[in-house]
């Protein structure tokens, strides 16, 4: 893994500029088609040959049946993938960061070192609704310390951005620049399971009719606005919820085509992901590790990325696996 001065000077080299990115249920199949043509004579397929091959799964999304309906000649064109967006996408603000912690066991990365994170941050429409709802620093002394720009809860300990207002999601990365290698160690949201979480909690005690003295105590920040916070939860977020991995795993595929050029794009099984990051215990959701990249065309393979192979210590984890060692590739 980069070290914590190479990584900086990466980061610096990507520069702090704004990056925006949209999405839209099923996206990644637009993405991955246009990528498809782009290298093909005239920019277009025949349909049969579409059919026959690695993307065929993708015609059944109901994103492109309106656009096959007018291959009147029988062939895709990649001028026609634009016409399936939609007219109102969701908008995020992507910034990058670096991750790293001593302790492998809260790191969670595959060898030592530090990790590239890209950041998918909510946009201002979603931040305006957002702080309706919740004042930031709270007059309470036991708050001022704690900003709900970092966290739901207040202090994160996750790599979310603190300065460009709230992260939904990140995908974490472990480059090996010299090898044109990534593996996308992780990806993951606090931002959507706390909502969640926390949306529920409020529930419970408004029910009983006795707890609204109790939320104003324990969450001061969010200025009694406990019923309103249970609708944005609920229904303000529910297309988040549906695209957030989606859309987590589409801008660091886009990210590290557009800005780190043509890589072999890795991403953890299941089985591998857990052994080589030392997870134990809270092992997070089997179908990230599965049906995800399956559903983006990644094959499940035996080959090792280089950088692992050459790490001792990845070595030695992948020796002590009970299971075969495989990894998704691009």
């Amino acid at each position: 893994m980069m070290n914590r001065y190479e990584l900086d000077l990466l980061v610096e080299c990507l520069g702090s500029h704004r990056r925006t990115f949209y999405y839209f249920r099923d996206k990644f199949c637009l993405d991955l088609l246009d990528r498809e043509l782009a290298g093909r004579p005239c920019e277009s397929i025949p349909l049969r040959v579409l059919r026959q091959g690695r993307w065929a799964k993708f015609l059944s999304r109901p994103l492109l049946k309106p656009v096959l309906a007018g291959c009147g000649d029988g062939q895709l064109h990649r001028h026609q993938l634009p016409l399936a967006w939609p007219q109102d996408p969701l908008a995020f603000n992507l910034t990058v960061d670096h991750w790293s912690q001593k302790k492998r066991y809260w790191q969670q990365t595959s060898r030592k070192g530090s990790s590239l994170v890209l950041q998918l941050n909510f946009d201002r429409r979603h931040n305006r609704e957002y702080e309706r709802l919740v004042s930031p620093f709270p007059d309470e002394p036991r708050w001022r310390n704690c900003s709900s720009k970092v966290s739901i809860r207040g202090r994160s300990a996750h790599p979310v951005n603190r300065d460009r207002g709230y992260t939904m999601s990140w995908a974490r990365l472990d480059i090996d620049l010299d090898r044109g290698e990534v593996l996308i160690e992780e990806l993951q949201t606090d931002w959507l399971r706390n909502c969640q979480a926390l949306a529920s909690g409020f529930q419970r005690v408004l029910a009983d009719g006795k707890g609204l003295q109790r939320l104003r105590k324990a969450w001061p920040q969010f200025r009694g606005h406990y019923d309103q916070f249970v609708e944005y939860a609920r229904d303000y977020l529910r297309p988040y919820r549906q695209i957030w991995s989606e859309a987590s795993l589409t801008a660091a595929i886009e990210f590290i085509r557009n800005e780190l050029g043509e890589m072999d794009i890795y991403y953890h099984s299941y089985e591998s992901g857990a052994a080589l990051k030392g997870i134990r215990y809270r092992l997070p959701p089997r179908s990230l590790y599965s049906q995800l990249p399956e559903k983006f065309g990644f094959c499940l393979t035996e080959d090792v990325p280089g950088f692992l192979g050459a790490d001792k210590f990845s070595q030695r984890c992948m020796k002590a696996m009970k299971v075969p060692v495989k990894f998704y590739r691009l």
